[in-house]
């Protein structure tokens, strides 16, 4: 009989092991590690390209505008830059990088708004509006160029009609 005492022992020692073991929790697992969600940052919307928008502001030629210069073909007389100046937005939304004008912009009164080079109508057309104030109709194009140091966004135009109101004397 001895000598089925010590494997009976053994075999109780290890039956109440592996009992004790199954009624014990396992050991606290670290939770993986989570990783916050991003944190967001109020960005201002932007405009589209391509969404219709109304700008109001006075029509001037480029030459005309202050801290804006004509290129070489508006020196000989080809083609002029028509450039949208006081604006503020009737319908739609403006690109935001363009809410002054550009750097070393000599002030004039009303100067405050946006400048936008107005594109799609032709010169006849807007030499009849020039130094007036006006609702431009079109879409926003080449919006890159907000970020870009003395260009504009242009405004590619379908339609322009006189509004009430006084431009800046130049």
């Amino acid at each position: 009989m001895k000598q089925y005492l010590i494997p009976a022992t053994l075999a109780g020692a290890l039956a109440l092991t592996v009992s004790v073991a199954a009624q014990t929790p396992p050991p606290a697992q670290t939770p993986p590690a989570q990783t916050p969600p991003p944190a967001t940052t109020a960005q201002t919307p932007t405009p589209a390209a391509g969404v219709p928008v109304t700008v109001e502001g006075c029509l001037m030629r480029e030459a005309d505008v202050p801290g804006k210069k004509a290129n070489v073909a508006e020196k000989v007389g080809i083609g002029e830059d028509f450039i949208l100046t006081s604006t503020k937005m009737v319908k739609g939304m403006a690109p935001g990088a363009l809410s002054a004008p550009p750097s070393g912009a000599v002030g004039t009164t009303g100067t405050t708004g946006a400048m936008y080079d107005v594109e799609g109508i032709d010169d006849g057309t807007l030499m009849k509006h020039i130094n007036r104030r006006v609702q431009v109709d079109g879409t926003f194009e080449k919006l890159e160029n907000a970020s870009k140091a003395g260009e504009l966004v242009e405004i590619k135009a379908t339609g322009i009609r006189p509004v009430a109101g006084e431009c800046a004397p130049k």
